[in-house]
């Protein structure tokens, strides 16, 4: 009997503590509306019974029932989601919100602290040492590998003349093909041979997403006990070996270059800074060679990026072209004026070559990928920490809150985008107004110091593709009625791998 007195004691006594401890968190976030949460558990039951559609649509859904500025119920803490163009600006542009938010933790198994993932010092001297990789004169040097592989997915793509094919998977095989062409400098054969590493990459953000949004798993030690965790644990494996590989070969090739150089007196070698840029360093070059704080990288810090640009370099830029296929298919009309400028500036040879002169003359297609960015943004959520009290929205928020910004919300706004649904190029003309849209509210590649580092190189990638496949093909939806059912882990992607058909030019 005392036994059961003292038990129910200490259970009153916890229940007591974390109402008063959940009290004190409610406080700041009274006047923020949001759905309605049950006691002590928060929102979490309405988002661990939602797959990741189904949570894709509740969190749209949330903005439309209480506004630009709302709060969810995490147990642990309040989540607090912007999607107005004034507040992202301040959230972009401010130093009290330059730091990831905590749900990025989830990441660092896997990606450690690159650029996506690290704050402070690291990220600062990382990002400005990586900065070159992207400079004007070396993307141009990458412009022939996007055009060498997109002809290899062009074959590809019609390979069964006027059947469905699943474009996703191919276009992430053909995008990291890329990035470990150029961005890499070392061969690649991802569409040609079988690559594990994109499966892995997609089972692991799947995993990932679900423990940002499921709190009782966020728990690293809880984790482990999870069905998910040896999924977990084999992708990771794939990926870093993977990675790993990636790396080596391109120490060896490095190595045997200078060895080469040394054996060799007699050949020159030109230094690159007689080309007035650094074009013949690809990034990892860049990572393997670079001091910084007076120290090389160690093996760790250079696989923690090569991680994170693998990751972004492939599956952000695959997600954006699978969009904007899909959304000349569904427009002929705007697919015909894409050809049509295509082969005024470039002609009709399937295999003339293209540089980035000929990339800058596609100035209509310019505006369809822009509109499809839009519409389709590869990255549609992302958050950061207040690492101080701030005002923000008129909502006082806490040192070490969690924000995040609905870029999907904002581009899908009617007070920014009118008939936010409907595919309109011509919206980003200038001399229709464009100029006046506050820039924030627009965010594709993020903006401020955090921006995507290689927005430039995935914009003529994705153009140099595009203008590709247009060249060659005709695309079609497989029935006039088609919508891709839409995901977000952590990337917007078709639930259904985007069927589409192509027939040749």
């Amino acid at each position: 009997m005392l036994a059961l007195i003292l038990l129910a004691a200490f259970a009153l006594a916890l229940w007591f503590w974390v109402w008063r401890w959940r009290s004190r968190l409610h406080a700041p976030f009274l006047s923020v509306p949001g759905p309605p949460a049950l006691p002590l558990l928060g929102n979490t039951f309405q988002i661990v019974s939602k797959s990741s559609t189904e949570l894709f649509h509740w969190m749209l859904e949330l903005e439309k029932s209480y506004g630009k500025v709302y709060k969810v119920d995490g147990i642990y803490e309040y989540v607090l989601f912007y999607a107005a163009a004034e507040h992202v600006e301040k959230i972009m542009t401010c130093a009290e919100f330059n730091c990831k938010g905590d749900d990025y933790n989830v990441l660092l198994e896997w990606l450690g602290t690159g650029l996506l993932t690290s704050n402070g010092n690291k990220w600062f001297t990382h990002r400005k040492a990586l900065t070159s990789a992207f400079h004007f004169k070396i993307l141009d040097n990458f412009v022939p590998v996007f055009d060498r592989k997109s002809s290899i997915l062009v074959k590809k793509l019609l390979e069964n003349v006027g059947d469905t094919v699943e474009i996703f998977p191919l276009v992430k095989l053909y995008t990291l093909d890329v990035i470990i062409e150029t961005a890499m400098g070392t061969a690649s054969e991802a569409q040609t041979k079988q690559s594990k590493y994109t499966l892995a990459v997609e089972e692991i953000a799947a995993i990932a997403f679900f423990r940002m949004f499921n709190r009782i798993f966020y728990s690293d030690f809880v984790f482990q006990f999870s069905k998910l965790y040896e999924p977990y644990k084999r992708c990771l494996r794939t990926i870093h070996d993977f990675t790993l590989s990636v790396i080596e070969k391109r120490r060896q090739t490095l190595l045997l270059s200078s060895t080469a150089a040394s054996d060799r007196p007699d050949i020159q070698v030109q230094d690159d800074r007689e080309l007035g840029s650094r074009t013949k360093k690809a990034l990892l070059d860049i990572l393997l060679q670079t001091n910084i704080d007076g120290r090389p990288l160690t093996n760790e810090e250079v696989r923690e990026e090569v991680d994170t640009f693998m990751f972004a370099g492939h599956d952000t830029t695959a997600s954006a072209i699978t969009f904007i296929l899909y959304a000349l298919a569904k427009h002929p009309e705007i697919q015909e004026k894409v050809y049509e400028e295509i082969v005024f500036n470039i002609g009709t040879d399937k295999d003339a070559p293209v540089n980035i002169s000929s990339l800058n003359d596609l100035k209509y297609l310019d505006l369809v990928i822009k509109e499809s960015l839009r519409k389709y943004p590869p990255v549609p959520f992302i958050s950061r920490t207040a690492i101080k009290e701030a005002n923000l929205g008129g909502v006082i928020l806490p040192a070490n809150t969690n924000i995040t910004i609905g870029i999907y919300n904002m581009h899908h706004n009617a007070e920014y985008f009118p008939d936010p649904e409907q595919l309109i190029p011509e919206r980003f003309e200038t001399e229709r107004g464009a100029e006046k849209l506050n820039p924030y509210a627009y965010v594709p590649f993020s903006a401020g110091s955090r921006n995507c580092i290689g927005q430039k190189f995935a914009q003529y990638e994705i153009k140099s593709t595009i203008s590709k496949v247009i060249r060659c093909c005709r695309v079609q939806l497989p029935f006039a009625s088609y919508e891709p059912p839409l995901k977000a882990e952590m990337i917007l992607k078709p639930m259904d791998d985007m069927p589409l058909r192509f027939y040749p030019r």
